[in-house]
């Protein structure tokens, strides 16, 4: 009896200890609940083996330590096979919708005022610039957390959110709490320092440890993709997805949120399909590429030696801002594919839709090396690009940076037509040129023939002259009330033009008729 008491406790002990180091999942559809069950099956079956052999105590401990140990390892290996594809293919195949969709339905008409120019890395040197500029001190105590960072919608812009993050063990027993969070505007570049301070962090210890402040209330799930948001107050926001397992100890199904208030330690769970309106994210990009890549791989069942039909993205997964929401894409390529796609899967990780472009063109790698050759005498290098809707036609966006790791330029290059691509210094200059460039390509399937007519040219009299940004004139015709938008960079002139001068201006026609993108300009009174 002794040895069953000691047994138990001992085994309890110890199971205990671990599931505080380790946070296991307390659900019999994880590993590691049973694996705790065995450690202490274990414990109680080594105790009772000792009773028996100093003749103190019954075998009973002995059978039920042992029962419980084998059935605990029995039950890992059945949810073991039955984890496996063998059996699962389709369920598998079938854990991402996808529905396939006209590409320019689904991404609309970039807007250039809200593109997603700076990447992660730009968006953390802005952040660590502001942080010595704010209180040099702070860099020592604190670090830009680059795990963490998010890609979020704020009042319908895209924003980069970093938490500060504790140095290390002792920072965290000086200052306990954190001073705010980094938040940077994608499209501009601004960077700006939100005085907040918190406590619940990944960084933090003890009582204020993000995971163990959700493990106390919620234990059952498994927890990724810890997010950093916004909420519509402009309160800061822990964001993590919750999920469980549709088959044996794999397949993760994601049944909705974590949120979790880093100032005031609330926890609260959401059903997916119910959780706020800001909330960006409720399936992490992790979870969107494992059922990204059971949908390609098993679409004709586990059994498919010859990879008949099989499907698998490309190298990265990138974003789509698309009314006020951000979007996971990815390019598709066939198995034994290399610089062609397929097609595009856009997938909205709020509501876990997948759409699939079928459109045939360049991989994002193929598009970066081609932009790379038509700046490769600056030596400039192109950043993962950003998939973007040019009057229907797919293209690549990608910035264009110089040794000092600086943006010196913007790239553009069509997904199905690999001889359209162009560079500017400004977004307007590059989108100008691309669009000379595709409708001089003479392209019948060039989605751009329904929307551009064809090029047209206004001459005339200069009634008007003025400066519209850095870089750009405005141009007035006497009798056209179009005010003509044209590059001092590619046409030099236009900055020496005056009220009286005759000009000609190249432009694409479209439905808009208030301003217009110069495609060239000529000024004959210039000699």
């Amino acid at each position: 009896m002794k040895h069953t008491i000691i047994g138990v406790v001992l085994g309890a002990i110890i199971s205990f200890l671990l599931g505080i180091l380790i946070l296991p999942v307390m659900s019999l559809k994880f590993v590691g609940a049973i694996l705790l069950i065995i450690v202490f099956a274990a414990i109680i079956t080594v105790v009772g083996y000792i009773g028996v052999y100093d003749k103190k105590s019954s075998k009973l401990p002995v059978i039920i330590g042992s029962a419980i140990f084998l059935l605990s390892v029995g039950y890992l290996i059945i949810g073991g096979i039955a984890s496996s594809a063998i059996f699962n293919a389709g369920t598998k195949q079938k854990m991402l919708d996808v529905e396939e969709v006209v590409f320019d339905e689904t991404v609309p008409n970039v807007d250039m005022e809200n593109l997603i120019i700076w990447d992660e890395s730009d968006a953390i040197r802005f952040g660590e610039k502001l942080i010595t500029e704010k209180d040099p001190s702070l860099g020592s105590m604190y670090s830009i957390s680059e795990e963490y960072g998010t890609l979020s919608v704020i009042e319908g812009k895209p924003f980069w959110l970093f938490p500060l993050e504790h140095s290390s063990f002792f920072k965290y027993i000086k200052n306990k709490s954190i001073p705010g969070y980094i938040k940077v505007n994608a499209t501009t570049g601004k960077a700006e320092f939100v005085d907040t301070e918190f406590s619940v962090a990944p960084s933090a210890f003890f009582s204020n440890d993000l995971k163990r402040v959700v493990y106390s209330k919620y234990k059952n799930y498994g927890l990724t993709d810890y997010s950093f948001e916004e909420d519509t107050e402009g309160n800061p926001k822990w964001v993590i997805t919750a999920y469980t397992h549709k088959t044996g100890f794999s397949t993760k199904d994601v049944k909705g949120v974590v949120i979790v208030d880093p100032v005031t330690k609330d926890v609260e769970f959401y059903k997916k399909g119910e959780q706020p309106e800001w909330v960006d994210r409720v399936t992490s990009a992790n979870i969107f590429y494992e059922q990204l890549t059971y949908w390609g791989k098993y679409i004709n069942g586990w059994w498919n030696p010859s990879d008949t039909g099989k499907l698998k993205n490309t190298e990265s997964i990138g974003y789509v801002f698309k009314d006020g929401n951000v979007y996971f894409y990815t390019g598709i390529t066939s198995y034994g594919g290399d610089e062609a796609t397929t097609g595009f899967l856009i997938y909205n990780p709020r509501t876990s839709e997948a759409n699939y472009n079928r459109i045939s063109g360049s991989t994002e790698q193929k598009a970066m090396g081609l932009m790379e050759e038509l700046v490769q005498n600056a030596g400039y290098t192109a950043k993962y690009p950003y998939l973007i809707n040019i009057n229907g036609e797919p293209t690549y966006l990608s910035t264009l940076k110089g040794n000092s790791g600086n943006v010196v330029g913007y790239a553009l290059c069509s997904v199905k037509n690999y001889r359209a691509v162009a560079w500017g210094k400004t977004l307007r200059e590059a989108q100008t040129e691309y669009n000379r460039i595709l409708i001089t390509e003479g392209n019948n399937t060039n989605a751009l023939s329904d929307q551009f007519d064809s090029f047209d040219h206004s001459s005339g009299i200069v009634s008007r002259v003025g400066v519209f940004k850095e870089g750009y004139f405005l141009i007035k015709i006497e009798g056209n009330d179009t005010l003509f938008v044209v590059s001092a960079d590619q046409y030099p002139l236009v900055a020496l033009t005056e009220k009286g001068d005759q000009v000609v201006i190249t432009y694409i026609q479209t439905e808009e008729t208030n301003k217009i993108d110069a495609i060239e300009f000529k000024n004959s009174s210039i000699k």
